[in-house]
């Protein structure tokens, strides 16, 4: 009974614990003066009860708070990733059917959401493409959300640890990539570096490893996550996990970006800075070409060794993280009045997420079973 009649601010007792003590501030100001439907406040008991003209009247308790807050968070979400798959699905169209138009041959698989053909339209359509599909959604809640850059972009070089821990974590999931996609190198390096101009290749690896990271994890962690952390810490991390392996990819770079998304989402959490996240995603990346270079076009390596070395180098930088932060490794924002489960039942159920989540699914074991 003294549980339940215990008072609770879910913003004042939250824990601001990150590394980066500004962008503590920044949230924990955002989270007090943003009152919109999608943010979660509750002060007050649990299951407090006032009376209006001597008759009692029950209180939406905390629960009830924080089910409707969650759906309505859940809805803007599964708005924004309708809004990627939108982007995908007309942009791709419109640029090839354009390209096509002035006589260029460039195809379009739907199921893999991939283009082929001429080469340097091909490269054109990915580029603009990968842009968008992350800058698009990311606007639309940052706009939406009215989210503020100093919470949803905040940038902390300090932390040497979890810098550590990020490049530790892109090797590991870089060798377990490699292991998974050795089909697709050997047809991306044989296409890749038939291209007369290397300047093109260049362009196109510069773009990828640093524009496209940066974008992706404004998507990802800086708005997405920041959203679902209101719900707790383990919560938002999972629920951004699953996100960014339905997103609309190959087998191979599905695997890849669940295991980013949980090293990320932890990294943004513990350091308070997106700039470890676009890290981990640009050295990622970044060993995947060389995993191009030296593997399939090179030669110099077997990709059994490659990918062992990465995936030990990663483990020894993963274990130095562990040792150094040992009394920080927990987050402490494990538990709202709901479970998880039940979180991402109602997560699951809202109208926009609930279609984005059938066709990504759909989508899934079309590339599993055919």
């Amino acid at each position: 009974m003294a549980e339940q009649r215990k008072k609770i601010d879910v913003v004042s007792d939250f824990s601001y614990d990150s590394e980066n003590r500004s962008w503590n501030r920044a949230y924990r100001q955002w989270r007090r003066t943003n009152r919109a439907k999608y943010m979660y406040h509750y002060q007050g008991n649990r299951n407090e009860i006032s009376y209006v003209d001597g008759n009692a009247v029950s209180k939406p308790g905390a629960r009830i708070v924080e089910q409707k807050a969650l759906a309505n968070c859940a809805e803007i979400i599964g708005l924004a990733l309708l809004v990627n798959l939108i982007t995908q699905l007309v942009c791709s169209t419109v640029f090839v059917g354009l390209l096509r138009l002035f006589g260029a041959e460039i195809r379009l698989d739907l199921l893999n959401m991939s283009v082929s053909g001429n080469r340097l339209a091909v490269t054109a359509v990915r580029m603009l493409i990968r842009l968008l599909k992350y800058c698009i959604p990311a606007a639309v809640l940052i706009r939406g959300c009215r989210i503020p850059r100093s919470v949803a972009a905040p940038v902390s070089f300090g932390g040497l640890p979890e810098s550590i821990l990020a490049v530790g974590a892109a090797m590991i999931t870089a060798g377990i990539y490699a292991l998974t996609a050795q089909d697709a190198g050997i047809s991306t390096a044989q296409e890749i570096f038939t291209y007369n101009s290397k300047w093109t290749i260049m362009a196109y690896a510069v773009f990828d490893v640093f524009f496209v990271s940066v974008a992706a994890e404004l998507l990802l962690r800086g708005t997405m996550l920041t959203l679902l952390r209101q719900y707790g810490d383990t919560f938002a991390i999972a629920a951004s996990a699953v996100i960014a392996f339905l997103l609309p990819n190959t087998l191979s770079d599905r695997i890849s970006e669940l295991l980013i998304a949980l090293i990320s989402g932890y990294l943004f959490l513990r350091a308070g800075s997106l700039a470890k996240c676009i890290l981990l995603r640009m050295v990622c990346s970044a060993l995947c070409y060389a995993r191009l270079i030296l593997v399939y076009a090179n030669r110099a390596i077997p990709i059994w060794q490659y990918a062992f070395l990465l995936i030990a180098t990663g483990t020894v930088a993963a274990a130095f993280f562990v040792r150094i932060r040992k009394e920080k490794i927990r987050l402490r924002n494990r538990e709202t009045e709901l479970k998880d489960g039940s979180k991402m039942f109602i997560m699951s159920q809202t109208l926009t997420m609930l279609p984005w989540i059938g066709l990504s699914v759909l989508l899934l074991l079309f590339q599993i079973f055919l």
